[in-house]
């Protein structure tokens, strides 16, 4: 594209950037398409933005193509040139010819044998200080001029504005995000919750109907949970919660859904199964992964849990009921075994139950 130098240009490329307002452009989108478009409209042979935190180092580099992007990233590993210079006084830095120019000592020679002949640089302005600046390069001799230095400023200014524009909108997405995550998980375990089970389990029924696929629920109690909290306190219970959350993490089934649903209970959603088979082998390790006592900060506890099933055969829906038939399950499975007794023993800091 030819470049050109008028008011319509101009007002082409920043009725665009104004779209952004209406878009999800990211920020690296925003700074690509900057360094595009102002190599179309500028007499410069490329263009490059780095952004720079307070305090931190610079990121989000853009360039208009990898000669710039080589000369943003020398500015950012010397610390020094143009760049930097425009960022820390908030004004444009001009070079027009970087031979006769002994401002950047470290960046001249290094950037001039790479090809760089002149660099005009703007800050990236906002009410309240700045957020990097604008590199303007050129390979051949020569200032710009006082309207395209204006121009380059101006766009420098917008794009800092939509760049604001991007980050408010980055943040309200990840605000928005982070809640979503603690509605769905449990805060304690970090394991899905009730509300994040049922959307599962919902999935899972679309799936199996498309697939014709069965699927499996496990409903695991811990026996005598009480009488660890009763104890050691609601710490310590807290601890064996995380801790038995962890160890059936470990043998979970790739593509199953583990979730706390209560105090001491929870649930496997098991799909795609082949076979009850499948869940009763799940049940066998839920099973083991009591038999081995959990080591907290200052107690060793041992418990055991009851587990209760519930199989779906292919084509039968899925729903809630799924839920609530392991969960009787595991109310059969403790009255046929009945409730361990908890045998404490202060000496050795552990809390056992009888089978």
């Amino acid at each position: 594209m030819a470049r050109m130098g008028n008011e319509d240009t101009l007002s082409e490329v920043l009725a665009e950037f104004a779209r952004t307002l209406l878009t999800d452009f990211s920020i690296q989108r925003i700074l690509d398409r900057l360094v595009e478009r102002i190599v179309d409209i500028l007499p410069i042979t490329a263009a490059g933005v780095t952004l720079i935190p307070d305090g931190g180092s610079p990121r989000h580099i853009a360039a208009s193509d990898p000669l710039a992007l080589a000369f943003e990233r020398l500015q950012s590993d010397l610390g020094e040139g143009p760049c930097l210079a425009a960022y820390e006084s908030g004004e444009a830095v001009a070079i027009a010819d970087l031979a006769v120019d002994d401002r950047f000592p470290r960046f001249r020679p290094a950037a001039a044998a790479a090809g760089l002949v002149g660099v005009f640089t703007f800050p990236l302005r906002h009410p309240e200080g700045r957020l990097g600046a604008l590199d303007l390069y050129r390979d051949a001799p020569g200032g710009l001029g006082p309207r395209d230095m204006n121009v380059a400023q101006t766009l420098a200014d917008v794009a800092a504005a939509y760049l604001l524009n991007a980050w408010a909108h980055e943040t309200e997405r990840a605000t928005v995000e982070r809640f979503r995550e603690r509605t769905l998980h449990d805060s304690l375990t970090g394991l899905p919750n009730r509300l994040l089970l049922q959307d599962r389990l919902a999935h899972a029924a679309l799936r199996a109907r498309r697939s014709h696929g069965a699927a499996g629920v496990l409903f695991v109690d811990i026996d005598q949970f009480k009488a660890v909290n009763d104890t050691y306190g609601h710490h310590a219970g807290d601890e064996l919660l995380v801790a038995i959350a962890r160890r059936l993490e470990r043998i979970i089934r790739s593509g199953d859904t583990l979730a706390r649903v209560s105090g001491d209970e929870f649930v496997f959603l098991c799909e795609d199964l082949e076979s009850r088979a499948d869940v009763e082998a799940l049940r066998r390790r839920v099973e083991t992964a009591f038999t081995q006592p959990f080591v907290l900060a200052a107690h060793t506890v041992t418990v055991s849990a009851s587990v209760g099933l519930a199989y779906a055969d292919p084509g039968e829906d899925l729903s809630d009921e799924l839920v609530s038939r392991a969960d009787a399950a595991m109310y059969d499975a403790k009255r046929r075994r009945g409730v361990p007794e908890p045998i404490i023993d202060l000496r050795e800091g552990a809390v056992r139950t009888r089978r």
